[in-house]
């Protein structure tokens, strides 16, 4: 997700944090690097242009705050701009009941599987979603919808080869039959706009009346998706988009432009598969991941929702205790699995850009294959494996090498060194610290610091 972006800003501010101090030549410098990346991205050549303006006008003259390189002021101001130009502040759903959601798009932008997705979305939310088949064109496209639907347990309404808004009439009343207050139609596409996709999603919409009209659009589409949003726009009045497939978008052009140029939010995006991958659109967090300082908001909603919160409360006082011992080890290995590490290098500030996963997923399974080869004595008392003859016997179970079990004991101890040293931390100056980074954005200190 934004791996070219996010490297090219790495080494723009990485060179900027070696100046002592901001003047217009390397200024001029960073703004030349920038806007390279930027198109090189896929983004609109008029966004590029004015984000560049705007940039400039705000380092141009900038005082140095007192004990700031000038090299971050930059990333800060750097970092505002993206928030703005990917929409600012995230736009919510309609809180209206019973509430109707079409689904519009080119055929292979992954209308059918985000609607599945969003279905879940709603339904983990305590709503009662349903899925409405429209899509009569497309081979096999209501039966992956049905499919789709039995594997996230909501109920699909599909009519065969009716005329579409014979479908959306029958799939309202049924929908009301069967006490669902969330409606997801999923609309037909075509491989270009064209007049008859056009008046036919128009037409559907005069039947449905949906509170929300999103366009589901591919990623990877770049500078076309200002093309393909203004006809949809014109035509539909969009409330907003979701963008899928965007684990794989390497550049993010389609991200970048949309907001500007049509000026509808991006409220959802796909990030996976797996029909669980799908998350709001924030556009703070987003431009966060783009300059490589990682998602730790997001990252902790989603240990909030696939962790057990109880365990992982458990596991944090005894880290930050300095009483953790190879079973607490053990356990926070189990809980990790349960969230995957496919894709944890965009949640980590520092490390966003690094293709991490499979290496951190073999040593995670290194680390567990040596604690399951550990007797529970073993694991209470780490002291325990001072004797080489237990660390032999420990790397041999777990079919591995002795210098690979050496590795993980000298992690074992920096992770229990480093979280002794957090909790004796000035709180002020970690406050002060989150305060920056996460631009203004007092989620982070609240709940670190307020919450005792």
């Amino acid at each position: 997700m934004f791996e070219f972006l996010s490297d090219r800003f790495s080494k723009i501010f990485s060179n900027l944090s070696k100046k002592r101090n901001l003047n217009e030549n390397n200024i001029a410098d960073a703004l030349a690097d920038i806007k390279k990346a930027l198109l090189a991205s896929d983004v609109s050549f008029e966004i590029v242009q004015s984000f560049i303006q705007e940039i400039k006008s705000e380092c141009i003259g900038q005082k140095v705050f007192q004990n700031v390189q000038p090299g971050q002021q930059v990333v800060k101001i750097v970092y505002d701009k993206l928030i703005e130009v990917l929409g600012g502040k995230y736009t919510e759903v309609s809180t209206q009941r019973p509430l109707r959601v079409l689904m519009v798009g080119l055929q292979g932008s992954g209308k059918t599987t985000a609607s599945a997705k969003l279905a879940l979305w709603f339904k983990n939310k305590g709503e009662r979603p349903c899925l409405i088949a429209c899509d009569i064109y497309r081979p096999a496209a209501i039966d992956q919808l049905k499919i789709l639907g039995q594997q996230i347990d909501v109920p699909v309404f599909a009519y065969g080869q009716i005329s579409v808004n014979e479908i959306a009439t029958k799939g309202l009343k049924d929908a009301q039959t069967a006490n669902c207050n969330v409606m997801i139609f999923d609309t037909a596409g075509r491989l270009q706009i064209d007049t008859a996709l056009i008046e036919e999603v128009k037409n559907l919409k005069h039947v449905v009346h949906p509170e929300e009209t999103f366009l589901v659009m591919d990623s990877a589409l770049g500078q076309e998706a200002v093309n393909v949003a203004k006809t949809f726009h014109n035509e539909l009045e969009l409330t907003g988009a979701i963008l899928t497939k965007l684990d794989g978008d390497t550049k993010g052009g389609a991200a970048l432009s949309l907001k500007r140029a049509v000026d509808i939010p991006i409220k959802f995006s796909g990030i996976g598969e797996k029909v669980e991958d799908f998350e709001k659109f924030y556009p703070d967090r987003m431009a966060s991941r783009i300059l490589g300082m990682g998602d730790i908001v997001s990252l902790v909603e989603k240990a909030r929702s696939e962790m057990d919160n109880d365990t992982v409360e458990s596991l944090s006082q005894r880290l930050m205790s300095g009483e953790f011992n190879f079973s607490d080890f053990l356990l926070q290995i189990q809980q990790m699995k349960k969230m995957g590490t496919h894709g944890l290098g965009k949640w980590l500030p520092g490390i966003a850009g690094l293709q991490m996963d499979d290496a951190y997923s073999v040593e995670m399974k290194q680390n567990e294959a040596l604690l399951l080869s550990m007797t529970p004595q073993e694991r209470e008392k780490p002291s325990l494996l001072n004797s080489s003859y237990r660390r032999m016997r420990i790397t041999k179970g777990a079919g591995l090498n002795v210098s690979t079990f050496n590795k993980f004991l000298k992690r074992f101890q920096m992770m229990k060194k480093m979280s002794q040293k957090l909790r004796k931390a000035d709180p002020k100056k970690l406050q002060s610290m989150l305060k920056m980074f996460s631009g203004g954005n007092d989620f982070l200190t609240k709940n670190l610091f307020d919450n005792k």
